[in-house]
C-alpha cells in the first residue's frame, strides 16, 4: 500500500468532516425530524452531509465504492455490490438524537477500507471540532498529536462507555457494572470508540451498531494500542463491506490493562450482556 496515498486519503477525510461540521452548525435547531423504517431518527442534515461526502468522494476517487448509513436506510438484508479495491464507509451524523435536541456530542465518522481492513479512520466531534484520525501502521492522532489508550489497571475509577439500550430494558451487564465502575454514555458509538483510543475512556461496548458506526473507531483503537473484538473476545470484528447486509455488529473495545477483566464479565455464562 502506498503510504503517501493513505496519508493523502486521511487529509481528504479530515477536510470532509470539516465541511460536514459547517452543515451541522448551519442546520442545528432548524431541521425536520423523520423516522426511518427501523424507527431511528433521521434529519435533513444527515442526508445533506452524506450527499456532500459521497459527491466529494466520487469526484476525487471515481473508482472507489461507498457505503453510507442513509443509503442503507430500510435496506437491511440486502448486500451491496462492491467490487472496488477501496470502499469508503460513512456515518454522516452519529448522534442524530443529540443533534435533533441540540445536545452536544455530535460526530461524523469516515473510514476507508481495503477489503476487510480499515486503512484510514477519521472521527470528529462537531461541538469542539476535535478530530481523531489514524492510518494503518502509522499510529493514531487527536488534533495532530499522537494518542494512546489509557493503560491504568482496572479499579472503581475505570470509565466504561455503554449503550443507551433505548429499545429494551437495561442490560444485566450494565446493572452489574454500575456498582463497580464509572459508566458513561454520550449518544455516539463513534465517539465512545474515539474516547477509548484517546485514553479518555477505558472501555466501550455496543450491540445495536452498524458497520458505519464502528469501522473508523476500530482502526483508531488498534493504532492507539487498544483491542477491539466481537463480544466473545475471540472473533475479530467483521468489517468487510463487500458482504455486509446491514445487520448489527456487537463489539467490545478496551485498553489492554482492562480488556480481559471486563470481557470476562461480558462473556460470563448466561450472556450477561443480553437482556
Amino acid at each position: 500500500m502506498d503510504e503517501n496515498f493513505l496519508q493523502g486519503a486521511r487529509g481528504f477525510a479530515e477536510s470532509l468532516v470539516a465541511r460536514a461540521g459547517e452543515v451541522v452548525r448551519e442546520m442545528s435547531g432548524r431541521t425536520r425530524i423523520e423516522r426511518k423504517a427501523d424507527d431511528s431518527m433521521v434529519t435533513e442534515a444527515d442526508r445533506r452531509v452524506e450527499a456532500l461526502i459521497r459527491g466529494a468522494i466520487a469526484d476525487r476517487f471515481p473508482d472507489h465504492a461507498f457505503v453510507g448509513e442513509e443509503m442503507y436506510a430500510g435496506r437491511r438484508g440486502t448486500r451491496p455490490m462492491i467490487e472496488a479495491e477501496y470502499c469508503w464507509v460513512v456515518d454522516p451524523i452519529d448522534g442524530t438524537r443529540n443533534f435533533a435536541h441540540r445536545f452536544p456530542m455530535v460526530a461524523t465518522s469516515i473510514a476507508l477500507m481495503r477489503g476487510d481492513r480499515p486503512v484510514v479512520g477519521v472521527v470528529t466531534e462537531h461541538t469542539t471540532g476535535t478530530v481523531y484520525s489514524a492510518v494503518a501502521g502509522e499510529g493514531a492522532h487527536c488534533d495532530g498529536r499522537a494518542m494512546r489508550v489509557n493503560n491504568e489497571a482496572i479499579s472503581r475509577d475505570t470509565l466504561v462507555a455503554v449503550p443507551s439500550g433505548r429499545h429494551q430494558p437495561i442490560l444485566p451487564i450494565i446493572r452489574d457494572w454500575v456498582d463497580r465502575y464509572v459508566l458513561r454514555n454520550v449518544g455516539s458509538t463513534a465517539l465512545h470508540m474515539a474516547y477509548v483510543a484517546a485514553g479518555a475512556v477505558d472501555a466501550a461496548f455496543g450491540y445495536e451498531c452498524k458497520l458505519w458506526d464502528v469501522a473508523a473507531g476500530a482502526l483508531l483503537i488498534d493504532e492507539a494500542g487498544g483491542r477491539c473484538t466481537g463480544l466473545d473476545g475471540r472473533t475479530p470484528l467483521p468489517l468487510d463491506p463487500r458482504g455486509y447486509d446491514g445487520r448489527d455488529m456487537p463489539f467490545f473495545c478496551a485498553s489492554p490493562a482492562v480488556f480481559e477483566a471486563l470481557l470476562a464479565s461480558l462473556a460470563a455464562p448466561g450472556g450477561k450482556w443480553k437482556s
